[in-house]
């Protein structure tokens, strides 16, 4: 009789951890936590976050809240952002500029984008 409870009382632990590990993998995801990354070259002078990025190979690394912009490994720019969805996946990364200031970075092959917020 107790190796009954015993084997009930196991079978309900698993059934709870496995509708709660997919729950929290889900969660992670729609909240934008993992860090999304894309290496673009910029053909002229564009401006993130105050400062102001020459022409050259950076690589944009996104997180949940903030896009930081490396050049050799080093920061040069930073800025926060909003996620936003996409109406088609781009094949492509890019950004999208407005008075050499850097409004959005598209990543190739996501439904979602940054939008920067200057």
């Amino acid at each position: 009789m107790k190796s009954r409870r015993s084997l009930g009382f196991v079978l309900s632990a698993l059934a709870a951890l496995t509708v709660a590990v997919p729950m929290t993998t889900r969660n992670a995801a729609a909240n934008g936590t993992k860090e999304t990354s894309a290496t673009m070259d910029l053909i002229s002078t564009e401006t993130l976050g105050g400062k102001q990025i020459q022409p050259g190979t950076y690589t944009f690394k996104i997180d949940d809240s903030t896009v930081t912009v490396l050049q050799h490994g080093k920061m040069v720019a930073e800025a926060s952002v909003q996620w936003k969805d996409e109406t088609r996946k781009p094949d492509r990364s890019n950004i999208v500029t407005l008075n050499d200031q850097i409004k959005e970075i598209h990543f190739g092959g996501k439904m979602r984008y940054a939008q920067v917020m200057n």
